[in-house]
C-alpha cells in the first residue's frame, strides 16, 4: 500500500479506516472529516442527505426527524462522497430502539427520499486499479497500464469503472462503503448495498403504480443502478456473517432471492463465505484487518456459486416442501399456548396466529411461488398442527397485544398499517418504529391509523366534535387515556337528542383510537358474543342503545376493570376456552339509561348540543374533513400524551376517586390540554353527581325516599329503622310501583337497595 497521507481526514477517523484495512489513497480520494460546530461544513453534510430542509420561521430545522439528524450531525464526522453515492457517519450517531427494546445506533446516514442512489461505488486510485486489473491476466494488465501512461500511484483514474465495464471482470458487492473500500484498497472490484435488499425495486407500470402478485404482494425487480454492473459478469457476494439466527435467516432469503431475480440472465453469483476472525465482527474489512490479504485471496479461491434448491431424486411430497417453507418463520408461544410466528415479508416484520388466515395465506401463497402449484386443504393442515408444536415446544413464550402495549415505560401504539410500524411513545416524545420490542397482532377487522404528523392541534377535534366545556374535557381525557393499556376504564356515554351527531362523535374518537370494520356494534345480550367481539377490538363503541339490563350492566362493569369468561371449547368434552380482557367503552344513547349504581360510577355523562341547520354537514363532506385533519390531530394527541406521561411519575393528589387510574392521569394532563389547575377534578364529581342522580331517579326506591322528603316536616332529616323507613316508604309510592318487583317488600331487602344506592 502506498504512504499516501490524507489531509482532509481526521485522525481519529483515519485510524477507523487502519481498522477497516482501507489504504490511505482510497481513504483520501472517498472520505473527509468535516466538524459539526463548523457551520457551513454542517450546512454541507446536511444538505447532502436531505437536499431542501425544512426550516421554521425562526430559521432552525423543522421536524423531529432533521432535528434528529441535525443533533446527530453536530458532532461531527466524516463523509463519503466516491464514484457514485453519498453517506455520513457522524461521530454520535442517532439512537433507535431494536426489537427486543435495547438501544442501537444509525451508525450510517444515507440521503432521503424516493428515487435516491441505493449504490455506494468508491473512487479507484491508479495503485487499487492495477492490482485489481491484474487478476483479470497478463494481456488486460498490460492494455490498462498502457491507458495509464505515467499516473501517480496515488492518483485517482477517474474513468476506471468505465473502463472495467467493458471488460469480463467479476464485482464483489457488499454491505457498507468501508466494507467496499477495504475491499477495493486489497486489489478486488466491489461496490456497497445500503443494506443486503438495496439490490432491489418495486416493479412499476406505465403509470408509476406498483405492480403486485394475486397476494397483493408487490413485485420486485434488479435495481437499474445496479445493472451495469452485472452484466453477464460474475457477482461475488460479500454479505455481513451474522450471527443472529434471524438475521441469518433473512441474509439467505436476500441471497436466494437475488439469485431469483436474476434467472435466467447468464449471470454466475458466488458466496465469498470466511470464518469470523477472533475479536472480529461481521463484516469482510473486519475479516480483511484481523487476517489480511493471503486470507482474503483464499476466501476468494474457496467461493462456491449460488444456487437455488432443486428437488431431489426422490420424490419430496408436498407436505416435506410446505413444512420447509414454514421453518422460515421465527416461532413462539404466548403464556396460554397460542402458536404466533414472525414472518418478513418486504423487510419488515409480520406477526401472525399459526392458525390465523392471514398466515394461512402466506404460507399457500410461498408455495404457490416456489411450486406454481395449489396445495391440499389436508395437507396444509397437517403441516400448521407441526409448525404449532415448533411453536409451543420450541418458541420462546412472548405476550402479543392488540392495538396499544406498554414495554419498560414506553407506550406502543400498532399503527395497523401494511408496513407493520408502531408508534413509541415515552416522556420525551414521541416517534414511528420499524421493529417495536414487543409483538402485535391483528385480527381481520383491523384497520390502519393515520401516519401522524407534527404541529396539529386538538382545537380542529373540538370543532370536528362540536363539543366544548365539560364535554370537551371529559371526551378528550378519556380519548387520551385509552392509548395506555393495562388500566382499568371508565365508560363514556354520549347521550343527545335525534341530530345532535352522537353517533359521528364516536366514530371520529374510535378512528382516531382504533380504527376498524363495524367500528359502532350492538351491545350484546349474550356474555360470549360480547367476549367474542371485545377480544378482536380495543375500543367498544355500543351506538343506540336503548336499554341496560342489569345483566349488561354487570358487564360492562367487567369489561371496564377485568373481564373474564370461560366456555368449552368447539368440538372437545373437557378442553375450555377463556377469555380476559380489559377495554374502554363508549355508549350512545338519546336517553340517560345508567340506572345501576356499580355502572354509574364508572360512567362519564357527556350531553352534546343540537347541531343547528347552519352546522350541518353532508355525511361525504363530514367524512373528508375528518380524513384530512386526522394525521393532524393524532400528532397532536400523542404530544399532550407525550407531556402527560412527564408529569404523572411527580404528582401526588391527597385524594383520588374510584378509577383513580383513570383520574390521575386526566389531572396529569391538564396543562398538556391547555387546562388550569382543578378543571378536571371539577367536571367529573360534576359528572358523577350526574349519574348517580340518574340511578336514584329510576329507582323506585329512590323516587320514594325523594317524596317521603319533600313532605317530611322537618326538611332533609329522617331517622328510624329499616321497617320504619319501608312503611314511610310505602306511603309514597303508587299501588303499580309497590306491587313491581323492583320494590322490596322486607326490611332486609330495603337495606340491600340503600347500600346500592348510597
Amino acid at each position: 500500500m502506498t504512504n499516501f497521507f490524507p489531509v482532509n481526514i481526521d485522525e481519529p477517523h483515519l485510524a477507523d479506516f487502519r481498522d477497516s484495512a482501507i489504504a490511505p489513497d482510497i481513504a483520501a480520494l472517498n472520505f473527509r472529516s468535516f466538524d459539526g460546530s463548523n457551520e457551513s461544513e454542517l450546512d454541507e453534510a446536511f444538505t447532502l442527505l436531505i437536499e431542501e430542509p425544512d426550516h421554521n420561521n425562526n430559521g432552525t430545522l423543522a421536524g423531529k426527524s432533521q432535528n434528529k439528524l441535525a443533533k446527530a450531525l453536530r458532532s461531527g464526522g466524516w463523509i463519503f462522497e466516491g464514484y457514485k453515492g453519498v453517506c455520513v457517519k457522524p461521530n454520535s450517531p442517532r439512537k433507535v430502539k431494536d426489537e427486543n427494546g435495547k438501544e442501537k445506533d444509525i451508525k450510517y446516514e444515507s440521503p432521503r427520499g424516493q428515487g435516491k442512489l441505493q449504490l455506494l461505488i468508491p473512487r479507484i486510485s491508479v495503485r487499487a486499479g492495477l492490482e485489481i486489473v491484474s487478476k483479470l491476466g497478463e494481456e488486460v494488465e498490460t492494455e490498462y497500464r498502457h491507458r495509464l501512461e505515467l499516473s501517480a500511484p496515488g492518483a485517482e483514474d477517474p474513468g476506471f469503472w468505465d473502463w472495467y465495464l467493458e471488460h469480463d471482470g467479476f464485482i464483489v458487492i457488499t454491505e457498507g462503503i468501508k466494507k467496499a473500500c477495504s475491499l477495493v484498497s486489497n486489489g478486488y472490484p466491489a461496490i456497497a448495498l445500503n443494506g443486503m435488499w438495496g439490490w432491489e425495486t418495486n416493479i412499476k407500470d406505465m403509470f408509476g403504480n406498483v405492480e403486485r402478485d394475486d397476494l397483493g404482494k408487490s413485485l420486485k425487480t434488479i435495481h437499474p443502478d445496479l445493472e451495469p454492473f452485472l452484466d453477464g459478469r460474475e457477482i461475488v457476494l460479500a454479505l455481513d456473517r451474522e450471527a443472529n439466527p434471524d438475521k441469518v435467516t433473512m441474509v439467505e432469503m436476500a441471497k436466494a432471492a437475488f439469485v431469483r431475480a436474476l434467472d435466467g440472465e447468464g449471470i454466475v453469483v458466488t458466496d465469498l463465505k470466511w470464518r469470523n476472525a477472533k475479536g472480529s465482527t461481521k463484516g469482510i474489512d473486519d475479516y480483511i484487518a484481523a487476517k489480511g490479504i493471503k486470507a482474503l485471496d483464499r476466501a476468494y479461491a474457496n467461493r462456491s456459486e449460488i444456487v437455488l434448491p432443486k428437488p431431489k431424486e426422490e420424490r419430496k411430497t408436498c407436505g416435506d416442501t410446505l413444512l420447509e417453507i414454514g421453518k422460515i418463520a421465527t416461532y413462539f408461544h404466548t403464556a396460554d399456548k397460542i402458536p404466533y410466528a414472525d414472518i418478513w415479508i418486504e423487510g419488515n416484520r409480520h406477526t401472525y396466529p399459526v392458525r390465523s388466515k392471514a398466515f394461512r395465506l402466506w404460507l399457500s401463497g410461498e408455495y404457490l411461488n416456489s411450486t406454481e402449484k395449489g396445495i391440499g386443504s389436508q395437507t396444509l393442515q397437517d403441516t400448521l398442527s407441526t409448525l404449532e408444536a415448533i411453536a409451543i415446544f420450541r418458541g420462546e413464550t412472548r405476550q402479543v397485544y392488540l392495538r396499544t402495549a406498554e414495554h419498560q415505560g414506553k407506550i406502543y401504539i400498532d399503527l395497523g398499517t401494511p408496513d407493520w410500524k408502531a408508534i413509541e411513545i415515552d416522556s420525551s416524545g414521541w416517534q414511528l418504529v420499524s421493529d417495536p420490542p414487543i409483538r402485535f397482532w391483528r385480527p381481520e377487522s383491523l384497520l390502519p391509523l393515520p401516519y401522524p404528523v407534527e404541529g396539529g392541534s386538538l382545537d380542529e377535534l373540538k370543532k370536528l366534535l362540536n363539543v366544548d366545556g365539560s364535554a370537551w374535557i371529559l371526551i378528550i381525557t378519556f380519548l387520551l387515556f385509552c392509548f395506555c393499556p393495562g388500566k382499568t376504564y371508565p365508560v363514556l356515554v354520549i347521550s343527545a337528542h335525534r341530530g345532535s351527531g352522537k353517533t359521528a362523535a364516536a366514530e371520529i374518537i374510535k378512528s382516531l383510537i382504533d380504527p376498524g370494520k363495524a367500528a359502532l356494534i350492538k351491545l350484546q345480550g349474550d356474555t360470549l358474543k360480547l367476549a367474542v367481539t371485545l377480544s378482536r377490538r380495543w375500543l367498544a363503541v355500543y351506538d343506540n342503545v336503548g336499554h341496560i339490563s342489569p345483566e349488561q350492566s354487570d358487564d360492562l362493569c367487567r369489561v371496564a376493570t377485568n373481564f373474564g369468561y370461560s366456555t368449552r371449547t368447539l368440538h372437545t368434552t373437557d378442553e375450555e376456552t377463556t377469555f380476559e380482557l380489559t377495554r374502554p367503552q363508549i355508549i350512545t344513547a338519546i336517553d340517560a339509561l345508567v340506572t345501576r349504581d356499580d355502572l354509574a360510577d364508572r360512567v362519564l355523562m357527556v350531553q352534546l348540543p343540537e347541531i343547528t341547520e347552519k352546522e350541518r354537514l353532508p355525511q361525504a363532506e363530514l367524512n373528508a374533513k375528518v380524513e384530512a385533519a386526522k394525521p393532524r390531530i393524532l400528532g397532536a394527541l400523542l404530544t399532550a400524551l407525550s407531556q402527560t406521561l412527564a408529569v404523572i411519575p411527580d404528582l401526588k393528589p391527597d385524594l383520588l376517586p374510584r378509577m383513580a387510574d383513570y383520574a390521575l392521569f386526566a389531572i396529569a394532563s391538564e396543562k398538556a390540554l391547555g387546562l388550569k389547575d382543578g378543571d378536571f377534578m371539577k367536571v367529573f364529581n360534576q359528572s358523577r353527581q350526574q349519574s348517580r342522580q340518574v340511578v336514584i331517579e329510576s329507582s323506585p326506591v329512590g323516587e320514594a325516599i325523594v317524596r317521603l322528603m319533600e313532605n317530611y316536616p322537618i326538611p332533609q332529616s329522617w331517622k328510624g329503622t329499616a321497617s320504619q323507613l319501608l312503611k314511610e316508604l310505602e306511603k309514597h309510592t303508587d299501588e303499580a310501583t309497590y306491587r313491581s318487583r323492583y320494590f322490596p317488600k322486607a326490611s332486609n331487602l330495603l337495606s340491600r337497595q340503600l347500600k346500592r344506592l348510597y
